[in-house]
């Protein structure tokens, strides 16, 4: 068997960090991955599998940005942008999924603040029922249409278009932090819209509990009104399912091309 040459553990090895610096932040971030139902572990090494993907490329990388002979604050330096380009591409691909959760949130919160959340005894956290069956159907629209390969597909081709190095840190961080923050804006917009069903039906409840309430004083209509409300809510959202899955639908292709923005703007 022939020695490898000196050089070529430290250039592996620069390699995945570079490209786990990357790929780990996305797959921490992006519900598709499993989110926080899948342990942290099994989210970082699905993060470093990915990088090994790229490893044709990231190694060329490090040959091209001779990064083997560089000094401690260059490699310092080169991670941190790494990081940066995985958490600003994972921050919008997490908002496809936070935006259907958020509107689920919001409809339980509008059908009575004290039942928005359900307390998950295996994990001993709080939860919102609606938020997440939203965050399920999304993420089964998101897998139909293709979007997980799309978002690989991507991946693989930024380690060529976005070689490592320094180069173009300054202007691609201001571009993928405009995106991010257009993004946050169609967060806002994207869940208040998907919500809007169930917020206009409960504030028509309200109104009209509101009238009975006027009407008839000695009707407990607060104690009436919770249990309506909460079933009212239960039964628009079921009601207006396939709506949602329309809705859905149509948006995602504009969230898609929001991830394709961020890595065009690391490419400046």
């Amino acid at each position: 068997m022939l020695p490898l040459p000196s050089d070529t553990i430290p250039r592996l090895i620069l390699a995945v960090a570079c490209g786990a610096s990357r790929t780990v932040p996305i797959t921490w971030m992006v519900p598709i991955f499993g989110g926080s139902h899948v342990p942290a572990e099994v989210r970082i090494a699905l993060g470093i599998l990915l990088a090994f993907l790229g490893l044709p490329h990231l190694t060329a990388g490090v040959d091209g940005a001779g990064l083997v002979a560089a000094g401690p604050l260059v490699l310092v330096l080169v991670l941190a942008r790494e990081l940066a380009i995985g958490v600003t591409v994972g921050l919008v691909a997490s908002f496809v999924f936070r935006a259907a959760e958020m509107a689920g949130r919001l409809g339980d919160v509008m059908r009575g603040a004290n039942m928005a959340e359900v307390l998950v005894p295996t994990s001993d956290e709080r939860t919102s029922p609606t938020g997440n069956l939203y965050l399920f159907v999304t993420t089964v629209i998101f897998l139909e249409l293709g979007g997980l390969g799309r978002m690989m597909a991507a991946l693989m081709r930024s380690y060529e278009a976005i070689p490592l190095g320094l180069a173009g840190s300054a202007a691609g961080l201001r571009g993928a932090t405009a995106v991010v923050i257009a993004a946050s804006a169609k967060l806002i917009e994207a869940a208040v819209g998907l919500a809007a069903p169930v917020i206009v039906a409960l504030l028509l409840a309200d109104v009209a509990l509101g009238a009975i309430a006027r009407a008839a004083p000695q009707i407990p209509v607060y104690f009436v009104g919770m249990p309506l409300k909460a079933l009212l809510g239960v039964g628009v959202v079921l009601v207006g399912l396939g709506a949602l899955e329309g809705a859905l639908t149509g948006g995602i292709g504009g969230w898609l091309d929001l991830i394709e923005r961020v890595w065009s703007a690391w490419k400046a």
